[in-house]
Formats: structure tokens, C-alpha cells, sequence
């Protein structure tokens, strides 16, 4: 049975400790501060997802903006029959080249093997760089036959480099790749099976460097930033070209370099600090905005003094305070035992000190007094009423004692 009542008490105790945990948490949780300090933290958490959203947006468009394109291909078509040698213009306007970049040009021929290219040995290739929109060749062309029928009346390269203002002029040789005449035979007897099933071309793929780490720049007198090239293959007609392609390759250094290789931590850092700057900003203007309107919307009224703490708590009234008198100052009265006077006192005048003054005179020595003294201290001893008087009484035990003594001092005299 014990052990019920032991479970029973266990459970009960704690099931009023979870109680009141829960009643206290319930508290703390619909408390006014509680209500607000989730509100703000709302609040925050709406306007910091916000912003860190315009921050990736901010940081997408800093890197499209900052970082240039770090492979730009533009094909070029040759121009063939109309000079001696074949060219070509392209317009750079979509390449998103970037100021103080530096970047390296090449060019890149499709050619066939054929006995005309392979003899044709060592040519040169020319690359201009200007820096206006280059106009259409098609449609110079198309002009040019409205105007004569002739071959000749095609722009050559000088006449489309005319009265354009020519940043950047580089030339550099090429050649095809040397194959030994038996070595090829060779290879084409062991492969002429898989040629007559598979058939293809011979291409040979050349890349020629005409620039390296040419810095482009605008804003300055000597500052170039190209929107368009010519590319002169100083080669005569019988070149044959399948394709020409111009390859502007960035040289990435720095920030940039930074941003394009590690972009996953470029893009952590640098959204986390468009944020920080954000919302950085929000609270300074927030802040000002409060003063702002804080002194246009004030009334101008001084701010209420806050009372000081001991002004709150009121001072507790003595006795005999309010009317100018002291404790020392108020007439008091004494009970005492049954048979005896009550003790007065009166207070002294003024700027003297007084004390409790009797006004019935003690009782003579003797032997009545004796016998009343000892018959009142026994009804007093029988009594517990009359033993403890309450406060102001003028009993205590010393008046017990010294009563006592007087007794036995009677008792003996009058024995005497």
C-alpha cells in the first residue's frame, strides 16, 4: 500500500512540476515581450531574405558587368576574286570586351590537304583592329554592283580601311604542316580500307597567335577599344580556306581571375557582402529617419522628470508625526497590576529631559504593605493574565524580583 501511495505521490509531483513548467513557459511565450520580440524577429527575417535576395541579383550583375567573356570566337568570311588577296571584316560589338584586360588574338584556318595549299608554302596573315562598327560588307558589294558590273568595283582591304581609324596592326606568317610524301602514301595503302567505307576529308587545322596580352582600354587619348577587325590573308586566290574563325582570349589576373575560378566562394563572399552593406544601410537610414520625423512630428513640450526612487515609496507616519510633536513629546499611560495606580507619564518641558513619573507615592515599608504586595504578586502569579500586561506594562522581571525581595524582607521583620 505504501508503495501506491508513494507511486501516487510521484506522479501527482510530477505531474504539478511539468504543470507548472508548461504554465510558466505558456507565460513567457504570451507575454507582451515575448508577442514583440517574435514580431521583430519576423519582421527581420522577411526584410534580411529580401535583401539577401537583391544581394545575389546585385552580385550576378557586378560579375556580368566586371568579368569580361573569357572566349570570344567570330567567324570570318572571306571576300575571294576581287584583289589578290582574299580578306574579310567582322564586327566585335558582341565581344564584351572590358577596359585595362588584357587579351591574346588568334587566328584559326580550316584547310585542306590539297597539293595547291601544300605547295604553297609560307604566307602571311595581317589583322586590323578598329575602333568603329566596320560596315557591311554584303552590303558595300551590293552597292558596288548597283553602281558598276565590273569584279573590280568590290572594296579591296585599303578601301575598307579608308578613313577608319586603325587601333592595333599585327602580321604573322603561317604555313601547313610538312608531311613526308612517303609517309603519307604509306599511311593512305594501310587506311585505304577504312577510307572507302568511312570517306572524309583531309583537313589540316591551323591556329596562328597574331596578339598576345594586348591590354584594351577606352577613356584616354591613347586608350583603344576595338568594334570591329579585317583579316587579310595575304595568300594570292589560290589559297583554298574552308573556314576562318578569330579567337579573343582574356587573361584573366587579379579579382576577375578570382571571381571566374573560385566563382562558387566569389559568389558567397560576395553576396554576403552586398548583404552586410545592405543592411547596413537599411538601419542608418531607419535611424535617421527616426530622428527626422522625431523632431518634425514633436510637440516641442519637455519630456516628463522621471521621479526619483524614494519619491515613489512614501514615508511611513511615526506616532506623533504630522502635528509637530515628538514621540518624547506625546503623554503616555502605563497599566499596572491590579491594586496599583497606573503609571503616567508626562512629557518634561521645554528643553528639559523627563523621565516616568508616579503620581501616587509607593507604599511604606511595613507589614500591610507587605501582605498586599505578597497577596498581589500571588494573584498575579495565579493569574497568566496579569503576568504578561501587554505592551507598556510596567512589570518585568525585575520588578518581579525586587517584588519578591521586599516580601521576604516584611516576612522577617515581622518576625522580629
Amino acid at each position: 500500500m505504501d508503495y501506491i501511495n508513494d507511486g501516487v505521490e510521484l506522479v501527482k509531483g510530477s505531474y504539478n512540476a511539468a504543470a507548472g513548467t508548461a504554465g510558466t513557459v505558456y507565460g513567457a511565450v504570451t507575454s507582451k515581450t515575448a508577442q514583440r520580440t517574435l514580431l521583430k524577429t519576423v519582421l527581420f527575417g522577411i526584410l534580411s531574405a529580401s535583401l539577401f535576395g537583391l544581394a545575389c541579383v546585385a552580385y550576378l550583375a557586378f560579375y556580368h558587368e566586371y568579368l569580361p567573356d573569357q572566349v570570344f570566337t567570330v567567324p570570318v568570311h572571306l571576300q575571294y576574286g576581287y584583289e589578290l588577296n582574299p580578306y574579310g571584316v567582322s564586327s566585335l560589338k558582341d565581344a564584351n570586351l572590358k577596359d585595362y584586360q588584357a587579351y591574346d588574338i588568334s587566328v584559326i584556318l580550316n584547310l585542306p590537304n590539297s597539293p595547291v595549299n601544300i605547295g604553297r608554302g609560307n604566307f602571311m596573315l595581317a589583322l586590323h583592329l578598329l575602333d568603329d562598327n566596320a560596315p557591311s560588307t554584303a552590303g558595300k558589294i551590293k552597292s558596288a554592283i548597283g553602281a558598276q558590273t565590273t569584279l573590280n568595283s568590290v572594296p579591296a582591304p585599303r578601301s575598307v580601311l579608308d578613313g577608319r581609324n586603325i587601333l592595333y596592326t599585327s602580321t604573322r606568317p603561317a604555313i601547313l604542316p610538312y608531311t613526308d610524301p612517303l609517309v603519307s602514301l604509306a599511311k593512305r595503302v594501310l587506311l585505304l580500307g577504312y577510307h572507302i567505307f568511312v570517306p572524309a576529308s583531309e583537313t589540316t587545322r591551323l591556329k596562328v597567335p597574331m596578339v598576345e596580352r594586348l591590354e584594351l582600354y577606352k577613356g584616354s587619348p591613347t586608350g583603344m577599344m576595338p568594334t570591329s577587325l579585317v583579316l587579310d590573308v595575304q595568300a594570292g586566290q589560290a589559297l583554298q580556306v574552308y573556314s576562318v574563325f578569330v579567337t579573343v582570349t582574356a587573361r584573366l589576373s587579379g579579382l576577375r581571375w578570382f571571381m571566374h575560378t573560385w566563382w562558387i566562394t566569389s559568389f558567397l563572399l560576395g553576396t554576403s557582402f552586398f548583404w552586410l552593406v545592405e543592411v547596413i544601410s537599411l538601419l542608418t537610414t531607419a535611424l535617421a529617419a527616426k530622428l527626422v520625423f522625431g523632431v518634425i512630428l514633436g510637440t516641442g513640450e519637455a519630456p516628463p522628470a522621471v521621479k526619483k526612487e524614494h519619491e515613489r515609496h512614501p514615508r511611513i507616519k511615526r506616532e506623533g508625526e504630522g502635528r509637530g510633536k515628538r514621540l518624547e513629546d506625546v503623554p503616555m499611560t502605563f497599566p499596572t497590576s491590579s491594586g496599583q495606580p497606573p503609571l503616567k507619564y508626562d512629557p518634561p518641558p521645554s528643553g528639559h529631559m523627563g523621565g516616568l513619573e508616579a503620581d501616587a507615592p509607593m507604599p511604606d515599608k511595613g507589614g500591610e504593605a507587605d501582605i498586599e504586595d505578597e497577596e498581589a504578586f500571588e494573584d498575579m502569579e495565579d493569574d497568566p493574565q496579569l503576568r504578561d500586561s501587554g505592551i507598556g506594562t510596567s512589570y518585568s522581571e525585575r520588578d518581579i524580583g525586587s517584588l519578591r525581595r521586599r516580601t521576604s524582607r516584611g516576612k522577617m521583620a515581622g518576625s522580629s
